[in-house]
């Protein structure tokens, strides 16, 4: 099955934290409406990679033999043997065993057995998992800072930085571009003359919203090519627009 379709699992707040974003004035922010994988009470193993975090689709395959299922990497605690032949839903990789979910012949068990319990994994399928988790990781940071960065998906960008405010696409026989515009605006006060109730002149001050800035993020074939803002919005990190490696598909 593929699984190169993942989900970053982070809502954003309610309030952008940044000062540059909250010149932005936006329509709604993008949720998810699934469970929060990210505030799971699991204690993680260091130097695992968990997949849950990243993907949207489940990886699963059979397993191939009976065999034990440990709490942790570190064997501490034995859990239940697996049944050969049964569906494996894959949920952390290390340099030394696979997590999975599974059935034992204890239950429904969740922990740590021998990779050779597991087989039917593509060719360099570890290979590209790592380097999908070190673009994750990247990711991951941009959208918690809710800045852009070139060879960002359209979906993390809205993830990032909300919906725009304009969308634009075009298809031609090089491929699809889109581009997505963000604008901020400011409050700009107006006097207004006037009369009160007894004829009297006054002056009332009433705010207009005037545009303030503009962001324009530039796609091609679902990656970000360029990017360009005008006075008002800064989306940079250090006054650069960093670049994050292409999205990578696991198999």
């Amino acid at each position: 099955m593929k699984a190169s379709k993942y989900l970053l699992l982070l809502l954003l707040p309610a309030i952008f934290a940044t000062s540059a974003l909250g010149q932005l004035r936006r329509p709604g922010f993008v949720t998810v409406d699934r469970e929060d994988r990210t505030s799971s009470n699991l204690v993680k193993e260091d130097g695992a990679i968990y997949l849950e975090e990243m993907l949207v689709d489940e990886i699963f395959w059979k397993t191939n033999k009976a065999a034990p299922i440990y709490s942790s990497l570190q064997g501490d605690r034995w859990i239940g043997n697996l049944i050969p032949g049964r569906k494996a839903i894959l949920l952390a990789v290390s340099d030394k065993a696979y997590r999975v979910r599974a059935h034992a012949k204890q239950g429904q068990v969740a922990g740590w057995v021998s990779k050779a319990v597991i087989d039917g994994f593509p060719e360099g399928f570890e290979e590209n998992l790592l380097k999908f988790h070190a673009r994750w990781v990247v990711v991951k940071e941009l959208i918690d800072n809710h800045q852009v960065a070139l060879g960002m998906t359209v979906e993390e960008v809205t993830l990032s930085i909300g919906p725009p405010d304009k969308r634009s696409s075009k298809i031609t026989g090089e491929g699809r571009t889109d581009v997505l515009e963000y604008i901020s605006y400011q409050r700009v006060p107006q006097q207004i003359p006037g009369f009160d109730s007894l004829g009297r002149p006054v002056t009332t001050t009433q705010y207009v919203e005037v545009e303030s800035g503009r962001v324009t993020v530039e796609f091609s074939d679902d990656m970000v090519s360029s990017i360009s803002e005008t006075e008002g919005i800064d989306l940079t990190q250090n006054g650069r627009y960093p670049t994050v490696p292409y999205p990578v598909i696991l198999f």
